[in-house]
């Protein structure tokens, strides 16, 4: 399953996980996308935005305090030379075992969650997604002269893989950004701003080249959501068996392979 999540802020979640979101929500499945449409006013927390530590935190801070009282104990009754050094040693260990614990969780949380949070980059997915929308709800129509089940696996991949290049995209335009202020604020030292200018040209080159990869995979998408669409719309509007079926067949065919084989590249 994957879910999709728009707000009226410019933000979008992309999960591979039920964001539950805070609120009044509306939910509709696409074959296996599940867009959710937020009906009250979204709040800052509006989806889980970053795993939820509390039980992590509250269950070290319960440790914490057991060493704490044990090693005022064992100060008390056998010797503070002794067991300072071992209670300092046992927090040492419990802080560990937390930021460890911390981190597996957040990395698991980056790993099945995409946070788009400008509006360019949510626009550009919500072409996608309209896309995909489109191909989804056609498909049962087209199923079996296609001889495609459905392209459900297919869709939610390029829409994941999607959802992670614009992620990395605004994180370019960040860095970009940043170096250009920097650039135009940089002592007259030619050496420094020698070394800006070529950082700012590979970053620059970088989000030109993942942005042509972010064009040509919505094109995909949008390609074949045309197809489907035209097929839909001549069915609905005059039946006729001495239409060319198998043209249009062979262009929808021919679309879901595109799109197939951008996301085997990517995985590859």
């Amino acid at each position: 399953m994957l879910y999709v999540v728009f707000d009226d802020t410019g933000r979008c979640l992309v999960s591979r996980d039920d964001p539950a979101p805070v609120g009044r929500a509306e939910r509709a499945d696409y074959d296996g996308v599940v867009a959710v449409r937020l009906t009250g006013a979204p709040g800052e927390d509006w989806a889980r935005t970053a795993p939820d530590l509390r039980d992590t935190r509250l269950l070290t801070g319960s440790v914490l305090v057991i060493v704490a009282g044990v090693t005022l104990t064992a100060a008390a009754l056998v010797t503070p030379w002794v067991a300072l050094p071992a209670g300092a040693a046992a927090a040492l260990y419990v802080g560990r075992r937390h930021n460890a614990a911390t981190a597996r969780r957040e990395r698991r949380w980056a790993d099945r969650h995409r946070m788009l949070a400008t509006r360019a980059e949510v626009a550009r997915f919500r072409r996608a997604f309209d896309a995909a929308r489109t191909v989804l709800v056609a498909w049962p129509f087209l199923a079996e002269l296609v001889r495609i089940p459905s392209p459900r696996a297919e869709v939610s991949a390029s829409l994941w893989t999607l959802a992670g290049l614009l992620h990395d995209h605004a994180d370019l335009a960040e860095q970009h950004a940043g170096l250009s202020d920097a650039h135009s604020g940089a002592p007259p030292d030619a050496r420094l701003r020698a070394a800006i200018e070529d950082r700012l040209a590979r970053v620059d080159a970088s989000r030109r080249a993942l942005s042509a990869e972010i064009d040509r995979r919505i094109e995909s998408l949008t390609d074949l959501a045309a197809h489907c669409a035209a097929f839909m719309g001549a069915e609905a509007a005059a039946p006729d068996e001495t239409r060319d079926l198998a043209d249009r067949t062979a262009a929808i065919v021919s679309a879901y392979r595109e799109l197939n084989a951008a996301a085997q590249r990517r995985a590859g």
